[in-house]
């Protein structure tokens, strides 16, 4: 009976120190994975301050637009134009302005001309960094290279609501994009490439199926002619009418920012790879020391028990030898010595009830006793 309650006790335990392991693993998991997120959310929102991307826009000239400045800081903000001349500027309280008629700076650090002119062409930093190359465009016809931002405001229509129709050269009109009263917007067209930004219709990253003429209620806005850009370094002309030496505009910084992002985010991409590899081989670390404790605290539980049952298979113990005067006396045989014995199954020798020790309890140990004597001579 006391043989299986220690064994339940010690199934009881082993589960519970199983337990005690799953749950500590789970918290470790837990753990690296929160840390693992947290170290990611942090390089991707640092590498989305560092990193911005040069937007390249051509805009119609007399039509206003707003450029976005990078980076969080916006009590410290320098605009400059060619990297050269500085616009605007601010620092904590105190601002500069070049010229206030046609710069506006915003309260989040971007930057607005209130209307555009023919030598605004070129490229536009903030705080030491490109974010945008403006084209301006003069006449109703515009030449446009592939992959360019392109603005066309609804100029000689009063309504609020402006339904744009777009017509392909030798093709019927279609409608593209409808803004209505409310200010919300429809486009339908597939793509995701149009929308109504800087109070006109705005085309991301223009490609030849977007030339042709362009209408705003019924009114004719421009005819584009989308111009192809071959790999590398090129020269963009502004439009048929504005001189070449002030359209001329060089797109070898914009090809080094986009080989700089793909960098950062093949930068980040391995990052990611080796920190999940770091957490799988941590976790396989974690697994083997638990196995490896639970297998010596087993090992130590069986030597234990081991322990337990040889201590107390057998118990011996001497008696006195010594004898009265009277017992001497009745029985002159040779002497004799008792080894009592204890075990907790059953008896293995001849009992001996009346030299139990006192001190021991009958209910639970039964006592046996072996007289040995030496040979008669």
């Amino acid at each position: 009976m006391s043989g299986k309650l220690s064994h339940t006790r010690s199934l009881f335990q082993s589960a519970q120190q199983l337990l005690c392991s799953l749950v500590f693993f789970q918290k470790m998991l837990s753990f690296m994975i929160f840390c693992y997120v947290w170290f990611l959310q942090t390089c991707l929102i640092c590498c989305d301050e560092n990193s911005t991307a040069v937007i390249r826009f051509s805009v119609p000239e007399g039509h206003p637009v707003c450029l976005r400045c990078g980076g969080s800081d916006r009590a410290h903000v320098i605009w400059t134009r060619q990297d050269r001349q500085v616009l605007v500027t601010r620092q904590g309280g105190y601002e500069t302005n070049e010229d206030r008629r046609r710069y506006l700076l915003q309260s989040d650090g971007g930057l607005c001309f209130l209307w555009l002119e023919g030598s605004d062409n070129g490229e536009y930093g903030c705080n030491q960094q490109l974010v945008a190359e403006l084209q301006v465009l003069t006449g109703p016809d515009f030449m446009v290279s592939a992959g360019r931002t392109l603005l066309i405001p609804c100029s000689r229509s009063s309504k609020p609501k402006q339904r744009w129709f777009h017509r392909r050269t030798g093709g019927r009109r279609e409608a593209i994009f409808t803004r209505f009263r409310n200010g919300t917007v429809k486009a339908e067209r597939e793509g995701g490439r149009l929308s109504f930004q800087n109070d006109a219709l705005q085309i991301r990253d223009l490609q030849p199926e977007d030339a042709g003429e362009y209408q705003c209620n019924g009114e004719l806005q421009g005819r584009v002619t989308v111009l192809w850009v071959h790999p590398g370094p090129t020269s963009i002309q502004s439009s048929t009418s504005t001189p070449p030496t002030s359209a001329a505009v060089n797109t070898d910084v914009v090809e080094v920012k986009k080989k700089e992002k793909k960098r950062t985010e093949n930068a980040l991409l391995m990052v990611a790879v080796i920190g999940l590899g770091l957490m799988i081989l941590l976790m396989a670390a974690v697994c083997v020391l638990l196995t490896s404790m639970k297998c010596r605290r087993r090992r130590k539980h069986r030597y234990a028990a081991a322990q337990t049952r040889e201590d107390t298979e057998l118990q011996p113990w001497k008696t006195s030898n010594r004898r009265t005067d009277c017992e001497a006396l009745e029985s002159p045989s040779l002497p004799e010595d008792t080894i009592h014995y204890a075990s907790l199954g059953h008896q293995n020798w001849r009992e001996r009830p009346s030299r139990t020790p006192p001190d021991q309890d009958q209910h639970h140990v039964i006592y046996s006793s072996v007289i040995t004597r030496p040979a008669v001579k």
